[in-house]
Protein backbone atom coordinates (compact mmCIF):
# COMPACT_ATOMS: atom_id res chain seq x y z
CA UNK A 1 0.00 0.00 0.00
CA UNK A 2 1.99 2.92 -1.24
CA UNK A 3 1.55 6.46 0.01
CA UNK A 4 0.25 9.43 -1.93
CA UNK A 5 3.63 10.68 -3.07
CA UNK A 6 5.11 13.63 -1.22
CA UNK A 7 3.68 13.47 2.26
CA UNK A 8 0.70 15.66 3.03
CA UNK A 9 1.40 18.85 1.11
CA UNK A 10 -2.33 19.53 1.30
CA UNK A 11 -2.38 19.70 5.08
CA UNK A 12 0.24 22.34 5.73
CA UNK A 13 -0.60 25.89 6.68
CA UNK A 14 -4.01 27.56 6.83
CA UNK A 15 -7.37 26.00 6.16
CA UNK A 16 -8.57 26.11 2.55
CA UNK A 17 -11.09 28.57 1.21
CA UNK A 18 -14.61 27.20 1.10
CA UNK A 19 -15.10 24.82 -1.81
CA UNK A 20 -18.21 22.87 -2.63
CA UNK A 21 -18.76 19.16 -3.18
CA UNK A 22 -18.45 17.80 -6.67
CA UNK A 23 -21.15 15.77 -8.38
CA UNK A 24 -21.10 12.03 -8.68
CA UNK A 25 -17.87 10.24 -9.49
CA UNK A 26 -17.09 8.85 -12.91
CA UNK A 27 -17.33 5.03 -12.75
CA UNK A 28 -13.74 4.53 -13.93
CA UNK A 29 -12.45 7.03 -11.38
CA UNK A 30 -14.31 5.26 -8.58
CA UNK A 31 -13.11 1.80 -9.61
CA UNK A 32 -9.49 2.97 -9.91
CA UNK A 33 -9.27 5.21 -6.85
CA UNK A 34 -11.30 3.11 -4.42
CA UNK A 35 -9.90 -0.30 -5.34
CA UNK A 36 -8.64 -1.77 -2.06
CA UNK A 37 -5.35 -3.08 -3.41
CA UNK A 38 -2.63 -4.19 -1.06
CA UNK A 39 -0.11 -2.11 -3.03
CA UNK A 40 -1.89 0.85 -4.61
CA UNK A 41 0.59 2.26 -7.09
CA UNK A 42 -0.18 5.49 -8.98
CA UNK A 43 -3.06 6.44 -6.73
CA UNK A 44 -1.96 9.89 -5.63
CA UNK A 45 -5.41 11.39 -5.21
CA UNK A 46 -7.75 10.90 -2.33
CA UNK A 47 -11.54 10.93 -2.53
CA UNK A 48 -14.11 11.41 0.22
CA UNK A 49 -17.75 10.43 -0.27
CA UNK A 50 -19.89 11.83 2.53
CA UNK A 51 -23.35 11.66 3.95
CA UNK A 52 -24.63 13.99 6.68
CA UNK A 53 -27.70 13.01 8.68
CA UNK A 54 -28.99 15.64 11.07
CA UNK A 55 -31.65 16.15 13.67
CA UNK A 56 -33.39 19.45 14.21
CA UNK A 57 -35.54 19.71 17.33
CA UNK A 58 -35.35 15.88 17.62
CA UNK A 59 -36.78 15.42 14.11
CA UNK A 60 -34.73 13.90 11.27
CA UNK A 61 -33.89 16.18 8.35
CA UNK A 62 -33.08 14.93 4.82
CA UNK A 63 -29.40 14.15 4.46
CA UNK A 64 -26.73 16.02 2.57
CA UNK A 65 -24.31 14.01 0.44
CA UNK A 66 -21.51 14.58 -2.02
CA UNK A 67 -17.87 14.00 -2.91
CA UNK A 68 -14.66 15.89 -2.22
CA UNK A 69 -11.25 15.18 -3.71
CA UNK A 70 -7.75 16.45 -3.01
CA UNK A 71 -7.31 19.80 -4.73
CA UNK A 72 -4.53 21.86 -3.14
CA UNK A 73 -5.83 20.63 0.25
CA UNK A 74 -6.75 17.18 1.41
CA UNK A 75 -10.37 16.13 0.95
CA UNK A 76 -10.97 15.86 4.70
CA UNK A 77 -10.03 19.51 5.27
CA UNK A 78 -12.11 20.65 2.33
CA UNK A 79 -15.13 18.84 3.81
CA UNK A 80 -14.59 20.27 7.30
CA UNK A 81 -14.26 23.82 6.00
CA UNK A 82 -17.39 23.50 3.85
CA UNK A 83 -19.36 21.81 6.63
CA UNK A 84 -18.35 24.39 9.23
CA UNK A 85 -19.26 27.31 6.97
CA UNK A 86 -22.39 25.98 5.26
CA UNK A 87 -24.09 23.39 7.47
CA UNK A 88 -22.95 23.37 11.08
CA UNK A 89 -25.31 24.72 13.73
CA UNK A 90 -24.98 24.43 17.52
CA UNK A 91 -28.69 23.62 17.69
CA UNK A 92 -28.58 20.41 15.64
CA UNK A 93 -26.96 17.00 16.02
CA UNK A 94 -25.10 15.46 13.10
CA UNK A 95 -24.16 11.93 12.10
CA UNK A 96 -21.45 12.26 9.46
CA UNK A 97 -20.25 9.27 7.42
CA UNK A 98 -17.14 9.32 5.26
CA UNK A 99 -16.07 6.73 2.72
CA UNK A 100 -12.39 7.44 1.98
CA UNK A 101 -10.12 6.02 -0.68
CA UNK A 102 -7.19 6.60 1.75
CA UNK A 103 -7.34 6.89 5.53
CA UNK A 104 -6.53 10.36 6.94
CA UNK A 105 -2.88 11.37 7.17
CA UNK A 106 -1.46 12.32 10.56
CA UNK A 107 -1.98 16.08 10.10
CA UNK A 108 -5.55 15.66 8.88
CA UNK A 109 -6.26 13.33 11.80
CA UNK A 110 -5.12 16.05 14.23
CA UNK A 111 -7.33 18.65 12.57
CA UNK A 112 -10.30 16.28 12.56
CA UNK A 113 -9.68 15.62 16.26
CA UNK A 114 -9.62 19.36 17.03
CA UNK A 115 -12.82 19.86 15.05
CA UNK A 116 -14.63 17.05 16.89
CA UNK A 117 -13.38 18.26 20.28
CA UNK A 118 -14.83 21.70 19.53
CA UNK A 119 -18.13 20.36 18.13
CA UNK A 120 -19.57 17.74 20.46
CA UNK A 121 -22.79 17.66 18.43
CA UNK A 122 -21.01 15.94 15.52
CA UNK A 123 -20.52 12.16 15.41
CA UNK A 124 -18.18 10.84 12.73
CA UNK A 125 -17.86 7.40 11.11
CA UNK A 126 -15.00 6.73 8.70
CA UNK A 127 -14.80 3.76 6.32
CA UNK A 128 -11.50 3.46 4.46
CA UNK A 129 -10.55 1.55 1.34
CA UNK A 130 -6.83 1.64 2.14
CA UNK A 131 -4.67 2.74 5.08
CA UNK A 132 -2.27 5.56 4.32
CA UNK A 133 1.33 4.75 5.43
CA UNK A 134 0.09 2.22 7.98
CA UNK A 135 3.66 1.36 9.03
CA UNK A 136 4.54 4.94 10.11
CA UNK A 137 4.05 5.73 13.83
CA UNK A 138 2.68 9.26 13.30
CA UNK A 139 -0.03 8.02 10.95
CA UNK A 140 -0.94 5.20 13.32
CA UNK A 141 -1.14 7.64 16.23
CA UNK A 142 -3.46 9.90 14.27
CA UNK A 143 -5.93 7.05 13.76
CA UNK A 144 -5.60 6.04 17.41
CA UNK A 145 -6.45 9.58 18.52
CA UNK A 146 -9.59 9.57 16.38
CA UNK A 147 -10.56 6.20 17.84
CA UNK A 148 -10.12 7.56 21.38
CA UNK A 149 -12.43 10.45 20.51
CA UNK A 150 -15.17 7.98 19.59
CA UNK A 151 -14.84 8.05 15.80
CA UNK A 152 -16.02 4.79 14.28
CA UNK A 153 -13.17 3.56 12.08
CA UNK A 154 -13.65 0.59 9.78
CA UNK A 155 -12.44 -0.91 6.52
CA UNK A 156 -14.71 -0.66 3.49
CA UNK A 157 -16.38 -3.99 2.76
CA UNK A 158 -18.02 -5.19 -0.44
CA UNK A 159 -21.32 -3.74 0.84
CA UNK A 160 -19.70 -0.32 1.39
CA UNK A 161 -18.24 -0.26 -2.12
CA UNK A 162 -21.65 -1.25 -3.50
CA UNK A 163 -23.34 1.48 -1.45
CA UNK A 164 -20.90 4.08 -2.79
CA UNK A 165 -21.40 2.85 -6.35
CA UNK A 166 -25.15 3.22 -6.00
CA UNK A 167 -25.12 6.60 -4.24
CA UNK A 168 -21.98 8.52 -5.24
CA UNK A 169 -21.16 7.26 -8.74
CA UNK A 170 -22.72 8.26 -12.05
CA UNK A 171 -23.28 4.58 -12.78
CA UNK A 172 -25.82 5.01 -15.62
CA UNK A 173 -27.94 2.27 -14.07
CA UNK A 174 -25.17 -0.32 -14.27
CA UNK A 175 -24.91 -2.71 -11.29
CA UNK A 176 -21.78 -2.74 -9.16
CA UNK A 177 -19.22 -5.33 -10.19
CA UNK A 178 -16.42 -5.77 -7.71
CA UNK A 179 -12.80 -6.37 -8.60
CA UNK A 180 -10.80 -9.50 -7.87
CA UNK A 181 -9.73 -10.17 -4.28
CA UNK A 182 -12.01 -7.47 -2.85
CA UNK A 183 -12.94 -9.72 0.09
CA UNK A 184 -9.36 -10.86 0.79
CA UNK A 185 -8.07 -7.30 0.62
CA UNK A 186 -10.84 -6.13 2.93
CA UNK A 187 -9.70 -8.66 5.53
CA UNK A 188 -6.11 -7.42 5.18
CA UNK A 189 -7.08 -3.75 5.64
CA UNK A 190 -9.36 -4.63 8.56
CA UNK A 191 -6.61 -6.63 10.24
CA UNK A 192 -4.10 -3.78 9.87
CA UNK A 193 -6.63 -1.28 11.18
CA UNK A 194 -7.40 -3.44 14.20
CA UNK A 195 -3.69 -3.80 14.91
CA UNK A 196 -3.34 -0.02 14.88
CA UNK A 197 -6.35 0.56 17.13
CA UNK A 198 -5.55 -2.15 19.67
Amino acid sequence: MAGLGQACEGCCGQMPEISYPMGRLDPKTFSFEFKNLLYAYRRKSSYLCFQVEREQHSSPVPSDWGVFENQFYHAELRFLNWFRAEKLSPYEHYDVTWFLSWSPCSTCAKKIAIFLSNHKNVRLSIFVSRIYYFWKPAFRQGLQELDHLGVQLDAMSFHDFKYCWENFVDNQGMPFRCWKKVHRNYKFVLRKLNEILR
